[in-house]
């Protein structure tokens, strides 16, 4: 997975509409700039957005 997603990615993540998809990348982003994160518009780290909607890796464990 790409460790940055674009709205389109969140989009299909998330099964959301556009809007929707911006408004959890902005929710996530603010949360991240909070911590002292360098955020990109327009952009969301994707482990971070994984561990806030409590999706799981699906890669296995070794």
């Amino acid at each position: 997975m790409k460790q940055m997603l674009t709205v389109e990615d969140v989009m299909n993540i998330c099964q959301v509409k556009e809007s929707k998809a911006y408004k959890l990348m902005k929710q996530v982003n603010n949360e991240m700039e909070k911590e002292g994160y360098i955020v990109i518009r327009g952009r969301v780290n994707s482990k971070y957005l994984m561990k806030k909607l409590g999706i799981v890796s699906e890669e296995p464990v070794s």
